[in-house]
């Protein structure tokens, strides 16, 4: 066939497996798949990675882009693993995805089958497999949830990871928490001093002050308080469902959250003790729902198009977006470190126009070094030539070992004496030296050129696409997923006599490795 794509995409069984350290999955299958394609003698003209695992289409942009491919018929036949892998999510979905193969006659091809949908046995086996595929996920999406409400019903904690106070205590037949040695007497005066007055923000800073870390190890926040002091658990309780998290059906939402009504959470005695009495958790709560906090939870995705990005150029913590009802949002840091808030919409525009000048400027050094190399020589490429460096003095590194093995062979044989062993071996050692010196420095410049050279083709136009895709859309949610497709974070600073738009930002984008002051 002439013009073959390949789609990849990771199942929850794949993400199960190299969380055991099965290996990556998507490289796993694109080796497979394009073996496939050399036994058939298909031509591969693109492949598909989709990096999410999602039921709905939504949230599948790659599987997007082929379906329109496919309908402008730009492919002979689409190569995956299995039929389920294009998708099991709802009856339409499915329908809709083997319709567009139907109607523009490109096959499906599997490892063990060629699926062509004008034949009406491949339409109605796809068609059954598809529903099978669909059938199973609600099989394992129903045994999940039953056992997960046994589990809480049996008292069991079934969340990955402890709340701060308490430790995992896992058994054969249960899995509960047991209280921290250092942690459980500060939940207990943390309770204490807020019911005593002390705001979450106080409390945070007072936390600091004293030395105490949180799990991560990084400083309090007045939202770790907050979520401290909503969670049922400290008295000793388990609670499951207390929010209704779907797959949002919205372009560039990841999820729906809602919080439920408290009568439709499970609410259980825990196998684990309480830190603290339900009289104090109940002084908590009163005092909790007679003040306003900043909002700390996203109840329906993300509202800050910056979240996750902005640092603390003073304490490193990310630093939070505080929303108003009748003025601009601003952008802060809440350690108290010194580091003062800016707008939103100033951090924003500055965001975008360091990487608009860090793109420029990459790309006129890009261009400079390619004209110095093309006056130095005829190659479009050092690569190359480098590779060659580094394949030489490797070899040489290996020889020099060997010549260095042979001297303690001549030595006992008789050959050398030990003045001349002695020698030698200095003077093996330091051509070994030198030699791991010149490789080391080669493999930099070889690493440095592979880079530039992918930032030409990779990096560089990734950020224009964001740079011109992101004015045009009005989603926080699509627009943090942009920016985090090419930057790593920046690094925010501002002293308290600046106004405005007057402070410090310095991007670090994701390839290369460097920054760029803005």
């Amino acid at each position: 066939m002439e013009k073959v794509s390949i789609y990849l995409r990771k199942s929850r069984a794949d993400i199960e497996a190299e969380s055991r350290g099965e290996g990556e999955t998507l490289a796993k299958h694109r080796s497979t798949l394009l073996k496939v394609a050399k036994e058939k003698k298909l031509s591969i003209v693109k492949i598909y990675e989709e990096i999410v695992s999602g039921e709905s289409l939504m949230h599948r942009p790659e599987m997007l882009e082929l379906l329109k491919n496919v309908e402008s018929k730009k492919y002979d036949a689409v190569l995956v693993m299995d039929v389920d892998r294009l998708g099991r999510g709802n009856m339409q979905e499915q329908g809709l995805i083997l319709e567009t193969f139907k109607k523009s006659c490109t096959k499906i091809i599997t490892p063990r089958k060629i699926y062509n949908l004008d034949d009406e046995f491949d339409e109605e086996y796809s068609e059954f497999e598809a529903f099978m595929a669909r059938k199973e996920l609600k099989m394992i999406n129903r045994r999940l949830q039953n056992g997960r409400v046994r589990s809480i019903e049996d008292g069991n904690y079934i969340s990955p990871n402890p709340p701060y106070g308490y430790e995992i205590d896992e058994g054969k037949d249960y899995r509960t928490l047991k209280p921290h040695p250092e942690q459980a007497e500060v939940v207990k005066m943390i309770f204490e001093w807020y019911v005593s007055g002390l705001g979450s923000g106080k409390i945070a800073n007072k936390l600091n002050d004293l030395g105490y870390k949180s799990y991560t190890g990084i400083p309090w926040r007045s939202s770790s308080v907050l979520n401290m002091l909503k969670n049922l658990v400290y008295t000793g309780k388990v609670v499951w469902g207390r929010k209704d998290i779907k797959k949002s059906t919205e372009v560039g939402k990841v999820k729906d959250t809602v919080t439920r009504p408290k009568e439709e959470w499970i609410i259980a005695d825990g196998k684990h003790p309480a830190l603290v009495s339900e009289e104090l958790f109940e002084k908590a709560q009163e005092i909790l729902n007679k003040r306003y906090h900043v909002p700390y939870q996203l109840e329906n995705g993300i509202t800050n198009p910056l979240a996750g990005l902005i640092r603390c150029e003073n304490c490193g913590a990310s630093m939070v977006l505080r929303p108003y009802p009748d003025k601009d949002h601003q952008v802060m840091c809440y350690n108290n470190c010194g580091n003062k808030s800016s707008k939103l919409k100033y951090v924003e525009k500055e965001v975008l126009a360091g990487l608009a000048e860090w793109c420029l400027q990459y790309r006129a050094q890009w261009d400079i070094d390619n004209k110095s190399k093309r006056k130095k020589s005829k190659l479009t490429s050092s690569i190359p030539v480098l590779e060659k460096a580094v394949e030489n003095l490797q070899k040489e590194l290996v020889e020099l070992e060997n010549q260095k093995n042979s001297l303690h062979d001549f030595l006992e044989r008789g050959i050398y004496d030990v003045d001349t062993y002695l020698e030698r071996s200095q003077n093996l050692a330091t051509r070994i030296d030198a030699t791991k010196v010149s490789l080391s420095k080669a493999k930099l410049v070889l690493g440095q050129e592979m880079q530039r050279e992918k930032a030409q083709i990779d990096i560089i136009p990734r950020i224009e696409k964001v740079l011109d895709v992101y004015p045009k859309i009005n989603d926080p949610a699509h627009k943090n997923e942009l920016l985090k497709s090419v930057l790593d974070y920046a690094a925010y600073s501002k002293d308290k006599s600046k106004r405005n738009d007057d402070f410090s930002l310095r991007l670090f984008p994701k390839l290369p490795k460097q920054t760029l002051d803005s």
